[in-house]
């Protein structure tokens, strides 16, 4: 499998299942079905991933961050489009 489709299953999962919004799992996906249009920022890919899978809207709330929110998701996008 590759960093393309692991993206695609953990979005489809966090927005089906979880709490990502349409409007954060839209350009992931977008990402994730247009792998040529990303070919060498594979490593961006598997941090959105890994913020994907972990994404927590409130993780800005409380002592620490233990998991990922909008913000770190939508500059992880930002890079990747720059």
């Amino acid at each position: 499998m590759t960093i393309f489709e692991e993206l695609e299953q953990a979005t489809l999962k966090q927005y089906e299942h979880g709490e990502l919004p349409k409007w954060l799992a839209d350009p992931a996906l977008a990402v994730a079905r247009t792998p040529e249009c990303y070919a060498g920022k594979e490593y961006l890919v598997e941090i959105l991933v890994a913020q994907v899978r972990e994404y927590d809207p409130y993780a800005e709330t409380g002592c620490c961050k233990w998991a990922y929110d909008h913000e770190d998701i939508k500059r992880t996008l930002r890079w990747l489009d720059e």
